[in-house]
């Protein structure tokens, strides 16, 4: 097993501040820009071409070189080896001395620049975050979480005795089908959920230096001899989407000068199926419950809880405030 490093950071207003409904692009934008001027010592306005990209925390980090032997042709970008998960979905006025919080979880190789990133989560807070004064950082909270693998034996307390598994997304989730974002939760099925915590499965053995068990995880649907298929179990099962709906987010791109949409399917999805499918899918669900799946898992979405037995419809959140 490997672990992350999740530190929550408690945040105040210093002033009656608006906050969005979606945080996760603020809260990643102002964490990137606090790290960026902290690390960088060439000031190059692009990592790529530097020598030190490899070595310099926010080439690690933020923006990582892509890897010399990628698992996956999708990873020639490199993989970032960092979250940020965003307090709950909704918008709402923090008033003065009113807090927030939110957590970074930084990956594995990231170790080395733990010290700084920490430190850097002060100037994120109050000199990055919308705009310099408007918050200042309250308290920062760091702990260790291992993270399953699809060849990790499963706890006993974590086995799946039921037939059913419901996973609720907390943000919304971005998969895409043959290129184009999937806008209907019935285009979603046991077999695309399975493919889309491969792929993030496979994003996590690269990170970690881990050699997949096959070389193609992603599109087989036969068994391996002598080890469950996560594809052949998930063709024995059903997914019942009817209380996933779209959910549109928009962003706007300083650098681009344009809104970009974050939307995807939110609410409450139940895989269904034989004990020892569910048995076997259990740790691929556990590995994504931990780390996301989707695109664009590094402003916290696509992340979701698991839970035994029957779908219920979502229930709505509010912006969650401390006085």
């Amino acid at each position: 097993m490997h672990s992350i490093t999740r530190i929550i950071t408690t945040l105040q207003a210093t002033q009656t501040v608006a906050w969005p409904h979606f945080a996760g692009s603020t809260l990643r934008g102002a964490f990137g820009r606090a790290l960026r001027r902290a690390a960088c010592i060439t000031g190059q306005n692009q990592c790529t071409g530097c020598p030190l990209r490899n070595s310099c925390a926010y080439g690690v980090v933020f923006d990582p070189a892509a890897p010399a032997q990628p698992l996956h042709p999708s990873f020639r970008d490199g993989l970032p080896r960092y979250l940020v998960q965003p307090p709950a979905l909704g918008a709402c006025q923090l008033q003065a001395g009113q807090t927030q919080s939110f957590d970074v979880l930084l990956l594995p190789g990231t170790q080395a620049h733990h010290g700084l990133i920490e430190h850097t989560l002060r100037n994120a807070v109050e000199k990055e975050l919308f705009a310099p004064g408007l918050f200042k950082l309250m308290d920062t909270q760091t702990s260790q979480t291992h993270v399953l693998s699809a060849s990790t034996e499963t706890p006993a307390h974590m086995h799946a005795t039921t037939g059913h598994i419901t996973l609720r997304w907390l943000t919304p989730l971005r998969l895409q089908h043959q290129g184009k974002p999937i806008f209907k939760a019935q285009q979603l099925d046991a077999p695309g959920l399975v493919r889309a915590l491969l792929r993030r499965q496979m994003q996590w053995q690269q990170i970690t230096d881990q050699k997949p068990a096959t070389t193609t995880p992603i599109a087989t649907t036969t068994p391996t001899l002598g080890q469950p298929d996560p594809m052949h179990q998930a063709n024995a099962c059903m997914l019942d989407t009817r209380n996933l709906q779209w959910h549109d987010i928009q962003r706007h791109s300083g650098t681009q000068n344009q809104k970009l949409p974050l939307g995807g399917l939110i609410g409450s999805a139940t895989l269904s199926g034989p004990v020892v499918a569910l048995q076997t899918l259990l740790p691929l669900l556990q590995m994504g419950e931990q780390l996301h799946i989707g695109k664009e898992t590094v402003m916290g979405l696509g992340r979701y809880q698991l839970s035994a037995g029957e779908n219920t419809p979502p229930q709505a959140t509010e912006c969650p405030m401390d006085g």
